[in-house]
């Protein structure tokens, strides 16, 4: 979804990012109950985001956690039954919210080709998506940010030797994300401090920024804004105790409204009970 599709959406009361029965790494629970969820918390507009199919090459580039890898996404085979079942959601609820029916895309360099064929196959398919990162290569394959805490110290901070150096490269990797020439792509990029997961499991004086990072930062929100696209305010992080705080964080969000970027609020529900999470801080502060 553009900008100026946006523009008919009040962005106060829309849930940009959740998830569904679809997600391997979710709940389960009947992606009808999280719709009523969000009619009761209020949403009139919620995006429903699944986790698209990881390109047939990922599976020979990653390593790592077993469980990050096989459930990263849901089954290509299943994509014909969640389009019924979201298709049959969105029109059953249609007189009470919004619903838009799309996914939650990975960038992973070295399958952009494959990733822009599937987002030219489904583009009919498609009312809103994101475009996120949760996997950096290292000399080992490629390995998750955010499946574990000892995963994220074995593969990608034992490879960039320091939470600040997979900063770094996690940001780069949004950057190119951003950069990223293909017609069809998601006009929203998802929780782009992922990184920052496992922030509060380190020692209180870890360095997670510099310069370097601000410069990255500084380059992501330029080209942006330059293009009227969006961010993911994903507020997910406010309830886990290793994170406590959203994605991406609060100076950086700051930075974002000044230069004229929507914010869109995203639970990332995996859950029922997850579908407003850190809704009510999102009102409060103003961000959207």
């Amino acid at each position: 979804m553009s900008t100026k599709e946006f523009k008919g959406i009040s962005a106060q009361y829309w849930n940009g990012h959740s998830h569904t029965e679809f997600c391997p790494h979710g709940s389960g629970e009947d992606t009808e109950d999280f719709v009523r969820n969000a009619i009761k918390a209020g949403f009139k507009t919620y995006s429903i985001t699944e986790h698209f199919p990881m390109p047939p090459q990922f599976y020979k580039m990653a390593s790592g956690s077993d469980y990050a890898i096989k459930t990263a996404a849901t089954d290509y085979e299943c994509l014909p039954a969640y389009f019924q079942k979201m298709s049959y959601l969105k029109d059953k609820y249609s007189d009470q919210i919004k619903i838009l029916v799309g996914f939650e895309f990975d960038y992973i360099d070295g399958c952009q080709e494959w990733t822009a064929s599937q987002l030219k196959k489904y583009s009919k398919n498609i009312d809103d998506a994101i475009l996120s990162v949760h996997f950096l290569p290292t000399d080992g394959g490629l390995r998750a940010v955010d499946d574990s805490l000892e995963d994220f110290c074995d593969g990608v901070m034992g490879y960039y030797e320091s939470p600040l150096g997979v900063a770094n490269k996690y940001l780069s990797t949004v950057l190119e994300a951003v950069k990223w020439d293909c017609s069809n792509k998601p006009q929203r990029y998802g929780h782009i401090t992922l990184y920052r997961k496992w922030r509060k499991d380190f020692a209180s004086e870890t360095v997670w920024h510099d310069s370097k990072t601000d410069k990255l930062v500084d380059k992501i929100l330029k080209n942006i804004a330059k293009h009227h696209e969006m961010l993911d305010c994903n507020m997910s992080g406010l309830a886990k105790f290793s994170q406590r705080e959203p994605s991406p964080y609060i100076s950086i969000i700051e930075k974002a409204e000044e230069r004229g970027i929507p914010m869109i609020y995203g639970s990332d529900a995996h859950d029922v009970n997850s579908v407003d999470q850190g809704f009510n801080e999102y009102l409060v502060q103003k961000i959207y």
